[in-house]
């Protein structure tokens, strides 16, 4: 796929979330006109009227939560936009780990976000960094059974940014892990993204982490 295969797939995608914020914001309207009606009616006239109100309650927080999550997916769609770009790298991974919970979810890991308060600004391809740092955790959740915590570190030594992609907890064969890794398809994956970045990655088995390492000129 190339360059310009991503940024269709970027900019359809984004068009998608627009309409989708549209539907959205047309069932939170209405929801809330009838909680107004609700609101202004009697027990006598609306014997379930509790009810009702409960569900129109239900249905709004699913609107607030539908809301997030399209803005997110349209922020990832923007991640096309340019090929390179100046990224904040603390920003990068808080929306990495919104868009990867429901992964981790299905195996009980926790997934953090270890920021800290330096900003770290890298001119990259974004796109491709999500990619990369995807594969880490992947690979991660693929050699856990269940349960624990994946952290994520970001550091930056001079012009050198790493991010550490650590797992914590008993659900995961340790010793095997870096065994014949070479031939995970998220690794093979992630070598090849990062060859794109002009990166490297390493495993580190004895904190069983993936951390990835990539130069920038900021």
């Amino acid at each position: 796929m190339n360059e310009k295969d991503i940024k269709f797939i970027g900019k359809i995608t984004a068009g998608v979330t627009h309409e989708l914020n549209n539907v959205l914001a047309s069932i939170r309207e209405i929801s809330g006109l009838m909680t107004d009606i609700l609101s202004i009616t009697d027990e006598k006239s609306f014997p379930r009227k509790e009810k009702f109100q409960t569900s129109l309650g239900k249905i709004q927080n699913q609107v607030q939560r539908g809301v997030k999550l399209t803005s997110q997916l349209n922020k990832f769609s923007h991640l096309t936009d340019n090929y390179k770009n100046d990224i904040d790298l603390n920003e990068l991974l808080e929306h990495l780990i919104f868009l990867t919970e429901r992964f981790a979810r299905i195996k009980n890991v926790a997934l953090q976000n270890q920021s800290i308060n330096q900003t770290i600004t890298i001119n990259t391809d974004p796109l491709r960094l999500q990619m990369a740092l995807f594969n880490c955790i992947s690979y991660l959740l693929n050699q856990t059974v269940i349960g624990g915590e994946i952290s994520i570190s970001p550091e930056k030594k001079g012009k050198e940014c790493l991010v550490s992609i650590t797992y914590k907890g008993e659900g995961i064969n340790k010793l095997s892990i870096f065994k014949d890794s070479t031939s995970s398809d998220e690794l093979l994956s992630l070598k090849s993204t990062m060859e794109n970045l002009n990166g490297v990655y390493e495993l580190d088995a004895s904190n069983t982490a993936v951390i990835i390492k990539i130069q920038s000129n900021k």
